[in-house]
Formats: structure tokens, sequence, C-alpha cells
């Protein structure tokens, strides 16, 4: 801690307020004695020696090996030929902490900021024989849905370039999409791995709450983020959550997290697998553009022609999940930039150097944060002024009834299926279906599955103008083999 003096009665007096204390209650040279004091406690966490990053070789990536700037930096990361993962390539998001190499969240703030340990599960792809080639490309902070937000390469749909890609896992999705990683770990916190999965026409996994560790992610939202899989076949998405699941002893959001044979239920389906499949069907999800919608109700129906069961049902209180989750995201990303990235409600291993970039990138140039997190930061810091922390509770009950609602829906079927995202990939040049006018309406078939925490999967089921149309499967919470299981049948009726 600093050397400077004891605290002065002015300081004390404003501690005071800020805690809604009256400053007169406090003796000003007592606390300030007894702060020096507890000071000097404190200090002797200065004693822990900080880790030093490894000697890691990277680069840029070119413009002809890398038309669609899925990446931010290439490397070539490597430990063993044997695991789960052997003879896979692997593509990581820039908002999880690969070591020695820069991890930028997508913002020129951390244009140089290099973490020193690994995430776990980075750690757990590389134990895994997995082959780490790259840092994906993502908006900034991970919010994101227009080209302002891509504040250093431009990523663009590999089905069509003047189309974009999905945010805010936009890199890992191209990368899959163009065969540059044959799977890629993206972060999903309303969507944002099911965005570009949806939009590139690759299948996207976000796993159950608490299933993945988050020690080494750049959170958004605690509540709502999960590290996800996107991958060119269901298979490679079940052998790369067979890798990370799992409880991690720095992360106690994963305590009694239990690892199901991922690979194992997606192996061997057959038509018979298809017959005991039972799906309903939430018209809840339904809605957006009517072409997506002809598209996912053509593939239920191809399912119920392979033998599924395909029935309607419906998902109590679904009204509130869009509200429930845009309050709690926006008070908990606020509350974390506030605080320079120190969550003081999340039980994980957080990174020192990382909360102190964090603190001097703000206090010293944050005029380079682009204009979507700014204002998002800032209609945050009303709510935590104002109302906020009343809906904040209020939104937690709210989430409560989603929850109740869905395993409602899912009480006789083994999945919930629909569109994935209401519409498929906007052209870059148009409107961003993130504006204030349709973000409720353009995460209102992703974010509510983040809200609740149940597993849900995207999978391509056809196209429309020729851009990939997805499928959504959602399952019972901590069934994420269940739900893989059910994208593997689709995945071998459409052949």
């Amino acid at each position: 801690m600093d050397d400077d003096p004891s605290v002065t009665a002015d300081e004390i007096g404003q501690y005071a307020r800020r805690a809604r204390l009256d400053p007169e209650r406090f003796d000003p040279a007592a606390q300030a004695a007894a702060i020096e004091a507890q000071d000097d406690l404190v200090a002797r966490l200065d004693e822990l020696e900080a880790p030093t990053p490894p000697d890691r070789e990277f680069r840029e990536p070119t413009e002809d090996e890398d038309p669609n700037a899925a990446f931010l930096s290439r490397c070539d990361l490597h430990r063993t030929d044997d695991g789960v993962l052997s003879g896979l390539t692997v593509a990581v998001k820039d908002n999880i902490a690969v070591a020695g190499l820069p991890m930028t969240a997508g913002s020129p703030l951390f244009a140089d900021h290099v973490p020193s340990e690994d995430a776990t599960v980075v750690e757990r792809i590389l134990d895994a024989g997995g082959r780490i080639v790259g840092k994906a490309n993502m908006d900034e902070f991970a919010l994101g849905g227009d080209a302002a937000t891509m504040r250093f390469r431009l990523a663009r749909n590999p089905n069509d370039p003047d189309h974009q890609p999905g945010g805010s896992s936009a890199g890992s999705g191209v990368a899959v999409a163009d065969g540059l990683a044959d799977v890629a770990l993206g972060s999903d916190t309303g969507g944002s791995v099911r965005f570009p999965a949806s939009f590139c026409g690759v299948v996207g996994l976000k796993p159950s709450r608490g299933l993945v560790p988050l020690t080494g992610l750049v959170q958004f939202s605690k509540l709502n983020d999960e590290i996800g899989v996107l991958a060119d076949s269901v298979a490679d998405a079940a052998r790369t959550l067979d890798a990370i699941a799992g409880p991690d002893p720095r992360d106690a959001t994963t305590d009694g997290a239990i690892a199901e044979a991922y690979v194992d239920a997606v192996e061997g389906v057959d038509a018979a697998a298809v017959e005991s499949l039972t799906v309903g069907v939430p018209e809840e999800l339904f809605g957006g553009d009517p072409a997506v919608d002809r598209a996912v109700r053509n593939a239920l129906d191809d399912l119920a022609a392979a033998g599924a069961t395909v029935r309607e049902v419906s998902i109590p209180h679904f009204e509130y999940a869009i509200p429930a989750w845009w309050a709690i995201a926006m008070m908990e990303i606020t509350a974390y930039v506030e605080r320079n990235g120190s969550n003081f409600w999340q039980r994980s291993v957080g990174d020192p150097a990382f909360t102190a970039a964090l603190d001097e990138a703000l206090a010293e140039r944050s005029d380079e944060l682009g204009d979507y997190p700014a204002e998002a930061l800032l209609y945050g810091q009303h709510l935590l002024a104002t109302d906020g922390p009343e809906y904040y509770a209020r939104a937690q009950r709210a989430r409560e009834l989603v929850t109740a609602g869905v395993a409602e829906a899912l009480t006789e079927v083994d999945v919930l299926a629909g569109p994935t995202t209401p519409m498929v990939a906007p052209a870059w040049d148009g409107d961003s279906y993130l504006e204030d006018s349709t973000l409720d309406e353009a995460v209102r078939t992703t974010g509510p599955f983040n809200l609740t925490g149940h597993p849900a999967i995207s999978v391509p089921c056809g196209r429309n103008d020729g851009l990939p149309v997805g499928l959504q499967f959602v399952g019972p919470r901590g069934a994420d083999a269940a739900t893989l299981r059910a994208a593997a049948i689709w995945e071998l009726i459409d052949g």
C-alpha cells in the first residue's frame, strides 16, 4: 500500500458520508490511528510475489492468411499429443487469458496488457492435447454488434464479407467458419457465442452456469457470463466441453459441478436415438424474421418426420427475461469496471495486474474507450445512482420466475427448440441489431438462457438469401450432454 501519512479528518468525513453515516460520530485522530494500523495489516499482502509471464512467441496475422479478420494475434502453443483434443487447433477469444500473449479484450485500453497466468480453460485445452493457434478478434469489452465496436480489425462473415459475423465472439466464429481453427473458445453473456454460430453457420455451445471455470476471463456480468465453444461439428464441441468442464479450485462458482460424458453422448447417434428424442417448441421463441421462423419450423418438421416427438410448449413469465437480464448485466458490468475489475461478489481468483491496468487506463486514457461501451457504463452509473439496486433485486426475483418457467416447459420434453437469433446476419452498412430500439428483440432468444443458466446450443439449419440460419436447443440445467445429443441428432438428420 502507499506510504502516505495517515488519512486526514476531511478524508474520514468523506468516507463516512459515502457510507451514509454521520461524520460527527467519529473522532478523526482515533480513526486515523485505527486506519493506519489496519493498513499495516493489509499491506502484508504486498509480500506476495507476482507471477512472471512466460516467454511465448506471437505475431500479428496477415491479411492474406486471415482475410476476414478472425484473429488479433497468432501463436502456436502445444503441450502434448495425448488427450481428447489431440489433433485439434483452437482459437481463444481475446478476453480469455493466455499467459505471455496480449489480452486486449478488444479495446485499445489494453493493447499492451500481457497476463502472467493462463486462464483455467486454456490450461485444460493444452493439457488435453489442443493446439492454440491465436487470440480471436472480438467487440470491445464483449459489447457490440456494429463496426464501431471492432476496434482493431473489422471481422467479416465468411459466407458474405459484406455481412456481420455476429458479436461479440466474432473472431471465434470466423476462425471456425474459415477453417483457421477446428474449435474456438468464446464468452457468452447474452448470446455472444450463439450469435456468431448462427450468423456464420457453425456450432455454438453455451454451457450450464457453473460448469466451466471463468478464472482468467475478463468479466462482463458475473451472473450471465459463460465461456462457451464454437466448432465445425457437434462432436468437436463435445470434445472441447469434455476438456474444459468441471470444478476449479480457483473458481468457487464451479463447486459441485459434475462433468458428464459429453463425447459418449454424441457418439453412436442413429435412427433409434432420433425416435427417443422429445422436443418442446415454445411460441415465445418465434416472431422474428418470418424467413428465419420458417427455416426453423421446417427443421423441426424434419425432426418429427425422422421419428422425434415434437410438441408445442410455453414458458411462463418469459416476458420478464430480457428486462431482468439487462438490469443485472448493466449493473454488474458497471460495478466491475468501477472497481477496476475486482468483483467483490465473485468467489474466484483475480489478477491484481489486470486491476492495476484497468485503473491506469481509465484514469489516464478513458477517451480511448469506444462509444458503445462508454454509453453502457454511463447507463449503468445511472442505474446505480437512482433506483438501480432496487431493480437489481427485482430482476433477481424475475430471474427466479423465468428460471422456474423454463424448467416447467422442460418438464415433459428433453429439450426446447427455436430460432437461435431472430434474424440472419445483417449487412455491415445496415442498422446495428443492438441499437437501443432493437436490443430487447435481438437477444430475446439467447439472453434468457444466460439469465436462467440453462445450456443452449446453436446448430445450422438452412439458409435465407445465402446466409445461415441457426436452430437452438435448450436443455435442463446440468444436462449439457442431453443438449449436445439433441444437436447431434439434428446434425445426423440434416446430413
